[in-house]
């Protein structure tokens, strides 16, 4: 009686074990939250400067003394003002100015996700819907007071 008492009760558990495994089925999509494309979503120029910011590592750009960022979804214009040390060549302004722009649309594509990011060869496509209106400043000096249109080329390459 034992026995069968212990045999039923591992076949029981054997049963239970058996019945406990994982279901394998087809995988659904996971619902996404997406926007329409013509869904207007405003860019948050407080968070992309503070993002551009971060990312702008004062070891790589030690001529940079001072940098805001601002902008406006009412006239599509980005402003940067940059304050500069004496004595910067034009090529370090150039790599600066390159690395800003690509951070600038960087920050909006994670905003709004159908910008895409910049590449090797291009700023991403922020700058087709946004214009870029820059000024760097040595001391009272203007060294560059740039606009740049959307859909324009910069002045310089990406």
């Amino acid at each position: 009686m034992l026995n069968r008492r212990g045999f039923l009760l591992c076949l029981l558990a054997l049963f239970f074990l058996v019945s406990c495994k994982p279901k394998y089925g087809v995988n659904s999509a996971p619902n996404l939250t997406t926007a329409a494309a013509d869904q207007v979503i405003l860019i948050d120029f407080d968070q992309i400067s503070d993002d551009v910011i971060d990312s702008m590592d004062p070891e790589d750009f030690p001529f940079v003394k001072n940098l805001t960022i601002s902008g406006s979804n009412d006239t599509h214009m980005v402003e940067v003002n940059a304050e500069i040390v004496d004595n910067v060549s034009n090529e370090a302004l150039t790599i600066f100015l390159d690395q800003l722009m690509r951070e600038i649309s960087n920050a909006a594509a994670v905003q709004d996700f159908r910008y895409s990011k910049s590449t090797d060869d291009s700023y991403g496509s922020f700058f087709q819907k946004y214009g870029i209106h820059y000024v760097i400043t040595k001391g009272e000096e203007t060294v560059e007071d740039v606009t740049v249109q959307p859909g324009e080329s910069f002045p310089f390459t990406a």
